[in-house]
């Protein structure tokens, strides 16, 4: 019976972290997505110069 436990338990959490990792990929937030890569072509385009 404890065997049975500790998988429940493990797929409880692979299904938990799953879960949590589709939803804020869904809904990440565009704004700071958009100004991280402005940052990184600001970046670039200084090391290029």
């Amino acid at each position: 019976m404890g065997l049975e436990a500790v998988y429940f338990i493990g797929a409880f959490v692979l299904l938990t972290a799953l879960i949590y990792g589709t939803l804020s990929y869904r809904y990440r937030n565009r704004a700071a997505t958009a100004v991280g890569e402005q940052i990184v072509r600001e970046r670039y385009r200084r090391n290029e110069s």
